[in-house]
C-alpha cells in the first residue's frame, strides 16, 4: 500500500519552496527555516530542494526577492496607475488595508529578521527608501515641491509602516471616520468628496 510520501505529487516548483519558505518565516522565524523543517512541511524528500537551490542560503535570498516583488511591487504599480491624487492615495490605503496582495506579516517578518541579519537590514533600508521615494514621485507629480513631498511622503509610509509594527487594532468603521483628517495631515486638504466616498462605500460591509 503506497504511503503518504508516495503519492504526494513530487514535482514541486521553485515557487512551491519559497511559499513554504515564508509560511515557516511568518509563523516562527527565520530560523525555523530550514530545509529538513521544509521538506517535511512539504511532505516530500529533503533532496528535492537541490533541483532548485543551491542551499540554506540560496533559498533565503528568493525569500527577500519575493518579499521585495510582493510588498514594494505592488505600491509602486498602483501609483504609477493613479490617475489623480486623491485616487492614488485612497489606492495605496486600499493596497494596505485590503492586504490581499501586500503581506503586511511577511513585511513585519522580513524586519523582525533584519534585527539580526546586517545584508538583510541593508536591503530592507533600501527598499523603506525606494517605497518613498515613489511617494514622494507621486506626489511632486501633483504639484509639491520635492523637500515637502519627501517629508509628506515619509509622513504617509511611515504611519502605515508603524501600524503593523506596533499591531494596531483599529475598527475599520473608525479608520474610516479619520479619512478626512488623514488626508489634511497627508497633503494639506480633505479628500475630493467622491473619491472619499466612493472609498468609504467599499468598506461599508467591513467597518461595521
Amino acid at each position: 500500500m503506497p504511503t503518504p510520501r508516495q503519492t504526494k505529487p513530487v514535482q514541486l516548483t521553485r515557487e512551491d519552496w519559497i511559499d513554504a519558505a515564508i509560511t515557516i518565516l511568518t509563523d516562527q522565524g527565520v530560523e525555523a527555516v530550514q530545509i529538513t523543517a521544509l521538506a517535511r512541511h512539504l511532505n516530500i524528500t529533503r533532496g528535492s530542494f537541490y533541483w532548485h537551490f543551491e542551499g540554506r542560503e540560496d533559498l533565503l535570498n528568493a525569500v527577500v526577492a519575493e518579499w521585495q516583488r510582493r510588498n514594494t511591487g505592488v505600491m509602486l504599480d498602483v501609483l504609477k496607475k493613479a490617475k489623480s491624487l486623491d485616487g492614488g492615495l485612497l489606492d495605496l490605503f486600499q493596497v494596505w488595508v485590503e492586504m490581499a496582495e501586500f503581506d503586511s506579516r511577511l513585511d513585519q517578518s522580513v524586519r523582525e529578521w533584519a534585527r539580526r541579519a546586517d545584508d538583510v537590514l541593508s536591503q530592507v533600508q533600501a527598499e523603506d527608501d525606494s517605497r518613498v521615494a515613489a511617494i514622494a514621485t507621486f506626489l511632486e507629480s501633483h504639484g509639491f515641491e520635492p523637500t515637502e513631498a519627501f517629508v509628506r511622503a515619509r509622513v504617509i509610509y511611515f504611519t502605515q509602516v508603524s501600524y503593523y509594527a506596533l499591531g494596531v487594532k483599529e475598527p475599520m468603521a473608525q479608520r474610516l471616520k479619520y479619512l478626512d483628517a488623514y488626508f489634511q495631515c497627508f497633503i494639506g486638504r480633505s479628500p475630493a468628496p467622491e473619491a472619499a466616498t466612493a472609498f468609504i462605500a467599499m468598506h461599508k460591509d467591513s467597518s461595521s
